[in-house]
């Protein structure tokens, strides 16, 4: 792909980013009545935006590009010593956890933010637009896997779906208890680390990919604020 079409493409990206920092400002946290806890507070757009920035930077920079390079040679060298090359398959699965945990919790009773059609709206919402917005970079970008497996590494779908479901289990559960979230995280940086294992992904994929499910997790939120909205005001 062109040097050019690749910093039209991250150009691109960094106002979606904003646009998800701002939209959780000002829509998803109106539905709390309580004080934000830290773990509860709109993630900067700095840092997301920074995310997919440095996540796309190996396509751009040379410098990157070996970066992403002695990664994958680390870890492959550390896969090859500790288990003999083979693949571990589980992040085909686990990549879904985060996601499926926001329904799950909630049938089981635990408290959230959301309940019934609102809150399974906002999980296919999230769901959508990480799709939409995974398969078309990676159609637009056509950056090779490290495997050579096919031209539709960057940015990794597997984070998208495990961040986006981490960050809806911040958004729903945050206040309930700050452990919800963080076995969320903690999940969906096992799915990112085993794409870079399993040699499906550069570390930069992985990387955008993160940003990519928190600002579509955001993205849904406030969309369907918006929905609620005008639905309470018919």
């Amino acid at each position: 792909m062109r040097f050019s079409a690749r910093i039209l493409i991250l150009i691109a990206l960094l106002p979606v980013s904003s646009l998800s920092a701002t939209a959780q400002d000002t829509a998803s946290y109106k539905f709390a009545n309580e004080p934000l806890l830290v773990w509860q507070k709109p993630l900067p757009a700095s840092l997301t935006g920074l995310t997919i920035a440095v996540g796309a930077s190996p396509m751009l920079f040379e410098p990157m590009r070996r970066q992403n390079v002695l990664i994958r040679e680390e870890v492959q060298m550390w896969r090859r010593s500790s288990f003999d090359h083979k693949p571990l398959l589980f992040d085909n699965y686990i990549q879904w956890v985060p996601l499926t945990s926001v329904i799950a919790l909630n049938l089981f009773g635990v408290n959230s933010r959301h309940d019934g059609w609102p809150l399974l709206r906002r999980t296919v919402g999230c769901i959508i637009i990480s799709t939409a917005i995974t398969q078309s970079l990676k159609l637009a970008v056509d950056e090779w896997r490290p495997d050579r497996g096919s031209s539709t590494s960057f940015p990794s779908g597997h984070t998208s779906f495990a961040f986006s479901g981490a960050e809806m289990l911040r958004l729903e559960y945050g206040q309930t208890s700050p452990w919800i979230p963080a076995a969320g995280l903690f999940v969906a940086a096992v799915t990112g680390f085993m794409r870079i294992y399993n040699d499906r992904h550069w570390t930069g994929d992985v990387l955008a990919g993160a940003a990519i499910g928190i600002v579509s997790a955001d993205l849904s939120y406030w969309l369907n604020d918006i929905i609620d909205r005008r639905i309470a005001h018919k």
